[in-house]
């Protein structure tokens, strides 16, 4: 029965052999011509990754890149730290541990310009208004992410950010829009939530990139497993790896409120703390961003790309196979 059901889930999900030839053929004709044209692809930076055992996904990882050397600002290290905004507990309690070691972290956190950040914890769900400023896109916007990730907490049996991160530090500064602020820069680039969703949707459908065949077998394996938060977190890893490749939201310029404006409010504050003389200094921003601050970095503040080292955000195998599979390598008693 259950080789009965691999072969049906074969025969319902993957493509057809005509689409998977054309696809291949497409991506042949892409490749040759750029040889032709003497481009060189270089490779991107990867700021979440998925480890894998063979074919077998083990975790979902986010990273902590290093950028130092910078001729205007000696001595100084700045970090990156992509965030992941649910998490495995054990994730968010080393990300603590870690920003003690900052003279200043800067986080994010849209949040209403009059609005306390209570303890230092910002609203669940991202924006406080007192005012009644927000447009209804915005707040159901902004409403909507909250449940969502609200919702993901619970099917995949996560823990949510704001719950995780101790934001009463007192070397936490926030580095964000206000909820204004936010509002306005969407309007004044003709923005709308349902409008950015709308344009991720259509890019997701229009960009079919590697192995198609390989693609479905990984999906196929991810559901290879009866413990059922295992296998939707294999399943949302994959999905949520692949978005953080790709420059989420941008338009025809690469731009957005919700990715580059934040980005520039950012490093903004950076500016100002390294004028306050301090020099170690972390940028604590979901994972999403990192790409255009890793060029605004190098760029504007001519930092240099160092030391990598990454950390387990999800665990995506359950619990008996890791044990297991750990029992595994350890050594014989002599």
């Amino acid at each position: 029965m259950k080789w009965f059901s691999i072969l049906a889930a074969l025969v319902l999900v993957l493509p057809t052999h005509e689409s998977l030839a054309l696809q291949a053929t497409k991506q042949k004709d892409e490749k040759s011509a750029k040889v032709a044209e003497g481009k060189k692809e270089e490779p991107k930076q990867e700021f979440i990754r998925l480890r894998k055992d063979g074919r077998w996904p083990v975790s979902m990882d986010t990273n902590i890149v290093r950028y130092t050397d910078s001729i205007k600002h000696p001595g100084v290290t700045v970090d990156l730290i992509g965030a992941i905004h649910i998490a495995d507990p054990e994730y968010f309690k080393k990300l603590n541990e870690l920003f003690t070691e900052y003279d200043v972290l800067l986080f994010e956190a849209v949040k209403d310009e009059n609005a306390e950040v209570g303890g230092g914890k910002p609203h669940r769900g991202g924006a406080v208004a007192n005012n009644g400023e927000m447009s209804t896109d915005t707040m159901v916007g902004l409403s909507t992410i909250g449940m969502l990730q609200s919702g993901m907490t619970d099917a995949l049996g996560l823990a949510y950010q704001m719950e995780g991160i101790d934001y009463s530090k007192k070397n936490f500064v926030h580095a964000d829009m206000t909820t204004q602020e936010f509002q306005k820069s969407m309007r004044d680039r003709g923005e709308s939530f349902g409008g950015m969703m709308l344009k991720e949707m259509g890019k997701a459908m229009g960009k079919q990139t590697g192995n198609p065949l390989a693609q479905q077998i990984d999906i196929m394996l991810s559901m290879m497993t009866k413990d059922p938060q295992v296998k939707l977190r294999r399943i949302a890893a994959k999905e949520l790896a692949k978005a953080g490749a790709e420059e989420a939201f941008s338009d025809e310029n690469g731009e957005s409120t919700i990715i580059t404006e934040r980005n520039k409010k950012a490093l903004q504050v950076l500016d100002e703390q390294l004028d306050k003389g301090h020099k170690k200094i972390g940028i604590f921003y979901g994972a999403a961003h990192m790409p255009d601050m890793e060029k605004r970095l190098m760029q504007d503040f001519y930092f240099t790309r160092g030391d990598v080292k990454w950390l387990s955000a999800w665990k995506l195998r359950s619990e008996k196979k890791k044990k297991k599979a750990d029992a595994a390598d350890k050594p014989l008693p002599q």
